[in-house]
């Protein structure tokens, strides 16, 4: 893979899986918004579930949408450069948004669908986010800004495991007339299956990113000792 085609492939996943967040939270907000759910859906279930606690839903869904709109600005690097003033105030929003999200996060995993292995999997990683997000404010504060943008990378991978755990959900729900899975037996592994998987591709890009930098470095420090 070229230096070239790695960025385009950040952006292309980036962009995918906040559009794929995007749509699940308005969806959810939809059928919140509706009076009169059909018994006959297949969805009915979760919607009545959901719905159950529609306060705290709406605590979590209205930051998560703003969360996945603004978050692809945060990484686009000639903004950053030519409106540091804006990225330093969409990344205090981001934060605040995501402080919002991730504590709501784990309130609703109290109770989750999927039962305990959903349930598992949405504290772990919902602190594991919390933290990240910690740690990327913390070094911004101390002028670390490498270390601020890995940690805000996988405060970001984190909670975009989230949206790739929808597709994963889809093939569930279209297989299930074979594995005769429910909602409630798939909801566990399929989040466990998205978040870890998203969260292993952000590593790979933080890893590769400062294989890149180091390499560069040393290529620069080779030129300057042969003068």
């Amino acid at each position: 893979m070229t230096k070239e085609a790695e960025p385009r492939r950040f952006w292309i996943a980036l962009v995918v899986l906040c559009l794929i967040g995007a749509a699940a939270v308005i969806r959810r907000l939809v059928a919140l918004g509706s009076s009169s759910p059909t018994s006959s859906s297949e969805f009915a279930y979760l919607d009545a579930h959901f719905a159950a606690k529609a306060g705290t839903m709406l605590l979590h869904l209205v930051p998560s949408l703003l969360f996945v709109l603004l978050l692809p600005l945060q990484f686009v690097s000639s903004l950053r450069r030519r409106y540091p003033e804006f990225h330093r105030w969409n990344g205090r929003v981001i934060m605040g948004l995501g402080l919002v999200l991730g504590l709501s996060a784990l309130w609703l995993s109290a109770h989750p669908v999927g039962g305990l292995a959903e349930g598992t999997a949405t504290m772990f990683f919902g602190c594991f986010f919390l933290i990240s997000l910690g740690k990327a404010w913390w070094h911004i504060r101390n002028g670390r800004v490498e270390l601020h943008r890995e940690w805000v990378t996988r405060m970001a991978a984190i909670a975009l495991g989230v949206a790739t755990t929808r597709p994963i959900m889809g093939i569930f729900f279209a297989t299930r007339g074979l594995t005769g899975l429910t909602p409630r037996q798939f909801f566990g592994p399929a989040m466990w299956l998205g978040l870890v998987s998203t969260y292993l591709a952000g590593e790979v890009w933080i890893r590769r990113q400062l294989s890149l930098k180091n390499n560069d470095v040393s290529i620069a420090d080779a030129r300057v000792a042969r003068g």
